[in-house]
């Protein structure tokens, strides 16, 4: 795996990202603005589509981010790239698209509203990453389960 290959496509993804910092952050301050109603004991969870990687807000079902923005938002041949390149890319965007939904998240003070909340990959609900610490959390760490 060539390094210089894979930083151009991190710094590209990153860059994606921002790009998409204030429509992710108006689209969070919209379901804010709605009531929430969370049933005892629940969470505020969103959750990533593993393949297309739109965002949905569990409690609402509402659509925070479509599963075409981030194939939009990146240089067409950026998949192809990364797998010529042999990148994990699946883990690429992990780390970069959690803590960039954190950043907003913050942003926009969703801490205040709901905390802790959390962050997890659809499938892949056994961990969750938790918005504020900015960290992945097993099932027991996040609900006590």
């Amino acid at each position: 795996m060539e390094k210089s290959a894979v930083s151009r496509l991190r710094a590209e993804l990153v860059g994606a990202l921002a790009a998409n910092a204030d429509r992710l952050r108006h689209a969070l301050c919209a379901e804010l603005a709605k009531p929430i109603a969370l049933e005892a004991d629940h969470r505020l969870q969103f959750e990533i589509d593993p393949f297309f990687f739109g965002i949905t807000l569990c409690a609402t079902e509402e659509i925070i981010l479509p599963g075409d923005w981030l194939d939009g938002a990146l240089p067409g041949d950026w998949f192809q790239r990364a797998e010529d390149a042999e990148l994990n890319w699946d883990a690429l965007i992990s780390e970069e698209l959690c803590p960039w939904f954190a950043d907003c998240w913050q942003a926009v003070g969703g801490p205040a509203a709901f905390s802790p909340a959390y962050l997890f990959f659809h499938d892949y609900h056994r961990e969750q990453y938790d918005l504020e610490r900015r960290r992945w959390l097993s099932l027991a760490e996040a609900f006590g389960k």
